[in-house]
């Protein structure tokens, strides 16, 4: 139930349907004005319009969702997995990185594809002796395919022994991630630390479901999405920004589930 919950409240506060809902109330209200059913709408076609006007612009200016960004992504390391020997040999990728082309019969890496590249350059450099691949299907009904399964299979193709590679399919949030890992952990008799990989932005939500279950791990942060040299001209501050709705978006998405699984006891 937490599960089908989370995923109505992340659709809902999405930018684009909040936008959407407001465009689509302006247009009811003007093309159906005379009708009662309409009418008992408690706001006006020109509030309406006004309300999708702000959210588009306020929702979309790229200077404030980066500053926003800026204060809650955490920051990459200045230790690299290429250059660094001091990490620990078991890394856990949270997913969310990649997704299997049907079509193409493919496994491709979205924009957060930096997890996983940090599982796979450890492998290669032999700076991990295994990798958790911790991430099933987050659909609600049809379940098409398994995440880390097929990321498992792509680094098999790369010559990847698959005794290095440990999967999760059940695991479909980060609670679940953090749940799956100790068990995967408790199997393997391990007892230190892990590499906990994930983007800037989920970093957070992730070391409090960890630490909730009892997992010892180090953070490393990939894909950081946040601009620090604030990189603003007036185009930025004027023009609505197609790139700021999807972070903020994310932000939207990262504290409403912080919210919902620090009121449910999840971290």
């Amino acid at each position: 139930m937490f599960f089908v919950i989370s995923k109505f409240l992340h659709f809902i506060i999405k930018p684009h349907f909040l936008i959407f809902l407001f465009v689509l109330i302006t247009l009811l209200k003007l093309w159906f004005s005379n009708k009662k059913w309409i009418q008992k709408l408690p706001i006006s076609a020109k509030k309406s319009a006004i309300i999708a006007f702000l959210l588009l612009f306020i929702l979309g200016n790229h200077p404030l969702v980066n500053e926003l960004n800026i204060r809650w992504e955490q920051r990459v390391p200045q230790k690299r997995i290429y250059n660094n020997d001091s990490f620990p040999r078991i890394a856990v990728i949270l997913g969310g990185y990649g997704y299997y082309d049907d079509q193409n019969d493919y496994f491709r890496l979205g924009s957060e594809g930096d997890r996983f590249m940090v599982g796979l350059q450890g492998l290669l450099l032999n700076k991990f002796d295994k990798v958790i691949l911790t991430g099933g299907s987050s659909a609600v009904f049809t379940k098409t395919y398994y995440e880390a399964e097929e990321a498992g299979r792509y680094l098999q193709n790369m010559g990847i022994d698959s005794s290095r590679i440990i999967i999760d399919n059940n695991s479909r949030n980060t609670y679940e991630n953090a749940l799956y890992t100790q068990k995967i952990l408790d199997s393997l008799n391990h007892k230190g630390s892990v590499l906990l990989v994930t983007s800037a932005a989920h970093m957070y939500r992730s070391e409090g479901c960890f630490k909730k279950v009892g997992v010892n791990f180090i953070p490393y942060v990939a894909h950081p999405t946040c601009d620090p040299n604030r990189r603003y001209n007036l185009e930025a501050w004027l023009i609505p920004n197609p790139g700021s709705l999807q972070t903020m978006s994310n932000l939207l998405h990262e504290w409403v589930g912080v919210l919902s699984y620090k009121l449910s006891g999840k971290m």
